[in-house]
């Protein structure tokens, strides 16, 4: 991070960091127990499809029907197992090309 970036935008970033983090090991285990609960099917591309939906079908089921499938708890739980995990990759792939460039 450069000299002049305020203390909050920092603390704002690595909190940011630290939760897509959380989100990307949560989101790999996931597709883990899909992999190991869909690794016999016979459906080619679906069964794919139902390992990379895992962490959004396994949360569903280990609620047992508190989530009501809405409209903005499903984009919650895209953001949280999709979009978060990839932002972790992002910063990260950033912050070693800002150490490569100090180096």
């Amino acid at each position: 991070m450069g000299k002049n970036v305020s203390i909050g935008k920092k603390i704002t970033f690595w909190v940011v960091y630290l939760v897509a983090a959380v989100c990307f090991v949560l989101t790999i285990i996931a597709f883990f127990i899909g992999f190991l609960h869909h690794l016999h099917d016979t459906g080619g591309w679906r069964s794919v499809i139902e390992i990379l939906a895992t962490p959004i079908t396994g949360f569903l089921k280990m609620t047992k029907g508190v989530i009501e499938k809405s409209f903005f708890e499903m984009l919650l739980l895209v953001v949280v197992s999709y979009i978060m995990p990839i932002l972790f990759i992002v910063f990260t792939s950033l912050l070693k090309k800002r150490r490569q460039l100090e180096d």
